[in-house]
C-alpha cells in the first residue's frame, strides 16, 4: 500500500464524504512486480469492495492489487497480450475489477450488492477500453471481461454448507485443439487410485527420487481411456456447455452508458446512477470505484 500525499479532495460529495474518520486499517494485497508497498495492517483487504468505508479517509490510501485469478488459458493469454506494452496501473486496475467486481471472493455475501458491484466493473471496463485502448484491442478486452463476469453470475451457494461454487471450466492450454481432453482430469475422476500414485511418484522425484512408475500408469489409463470412450464424450461435452454459459450469458448493467470520455466526467455520472439505486447506502459503490480511479494515478 501507498499512501498517497497528494490528493485533491475538492471535487463534489463522491469524492468528499466520510473522509473525518481514519480509524480503519488495512491489508496490503501482493504488490505487482514495480510496485514499492509498505504495510499498514493486518485487517481491511474487503475495504476495496466498499466494506468499511465510513472509516476511511477518502483518497488516503491506495493499494496495490496484483494477483488475477486464473480461469483458462484463452482468458489469461488474451488479457497478458492486450496489457502487454502497457503502463503498469494498467494492468493492477484490470486486476483489482476481476478481483474485487467479478469474483470478489467472501468478502462480499451480499448477492445484490455482488450483482451491483459486478454491473459497476462492467461500467469501469468500459471506461479503460474506452481510454486505453484501441479498435480490435478495446473489443476482445470487453469480450473477455465479459466472459469474467459471465464465469461470476455462475455463482451458487450450497445451502447445507454455505460454501460457494462456480462453474467449473476445463483447463485447456494455449493452442490446444477444440477436441482436446485433460487425462489428468480424468484420471482423478475416473481412476482416483491410479491419479494418486501419480500424485505419490511426482512428489517423490521432486525429492530426488526416481519417476518408476509413471508412463506404466499413463499407459494403462490410456488403454482405460480407449474402452470407455464415453469418458471423453462426457468431457467434451461439458465442456462445449461451459463455453455456450459464458459466451451467451447477458448481464443488464444498471450502470452502463455512463460518460466515459474523462475520468471526472465519468465518477460523477457513476455517482448519479448509484443514488438511483435502492441501496440504503452506497458507500460499497463509491469505495470501489475510487479504488479503481486512484490505481489509474487519477486524483479525486
Amino acid at each position: 500500500m501507498k499512501i498517497e500525499s497528494n490528493v485533491n479532495l475538492s471535487l463534489p460529495r463522491l469524492y468528499t464524504e466520510n473522509r473525518d474518520n481514519n480509524q480503519v486499517k488495512l491489508e496490503t494485497g501482493h504488490a505487482l512486480p514495480g510496485h514499492d508497498s509498505v504495510e499498514i495492517s493486518e485487517a481491511g483487504k474487503r475495504l476495496a469492495a466498499g466494506i468499511g468505508a465510513r472509516e476511511l479517509p477518502v483518497g488516503a490510501i491506495k493499494d496495490n492489487y496484483s494477483i488475477r485469478p486464473y480461469f483458462t488459458a484463452e482468458i489469461d493469454s488474451s488479457l497478458n497480450e492486450l496489457l502487454n506494452g502497457k503502463p503498469p496501473e494498467l494492468e493492477e486496475a484490470v486486476n483489482f475489477l476481476i478481483s474485487r467486481n467479478f469474483v470478489p471472493d467472501g468478502s462480499v455475501s451480499d448477492e445484490s450488492e455482488r450483482a451491483a458491484l459486478l454491473e459497476s466493473g462492467l461500467s469501469q471496463a468500459k471506461f479503460i477500453a474506452d481510454n486505453y485502448l484501441a479498435g480490435d484491442e478495446a473489443q476482445k478486452f470487453l469480450a473477455t471481461m465479459d466472459k469474467i463476469a459471465a464465469y461470476a453470475k455462475t455463482r451458487t451457494i450450497d445451502p447445507k454448507t454455505g460454501q460457494a461454487s462456480y462453474i467449473e471450466i476445463h483447463r485447456k492450454p494455449e493452442g490446444a485443439p477444440d477436441d482436446y481432453v485433460d487425462i489428468d482430469y480424468l484420471m482423478k475422476k475416473y481412476d482416483p487410485e491410479s491419479a494418486n500414485k501419480i500424485t505419490e511418484i511426482l512428489k517423490d522425484a521432486l525429492n530426488g527420487g526416481s519417476s518408476a512408475g509413471f508412463a506404466e500408469i499413463l499407459m494403462d489409463f490410456n488403454q482405460k481411456l480407449a474402452q470407455n470412450p464415453q469418458w471423453s464424450r462426457e468431457y467434451r461435452a461439458q465442456a462445449n456447455h461451459v463455453n455456450t454459459v459464458l459466451k451467451n450469458t447477458e448481464i443488464n448493467n444498471r450502470f452502463e452508458g455512463a460518460d466515459t470520455s474523462n475520468m471526472t466526467a465519468f465518477l460523477h455520472d457513476m455517482d448519479s446512477k448509484f443514488r438511483n439505486t435502492s441501496f440504503e447506502s452506497k458507500d460499497f459503490l463509491i469505495r470501489n470505484i475510487q479504488y479503481f480511479a486512484l490505481i489509474l494515478g487519477k486524483q479525486i
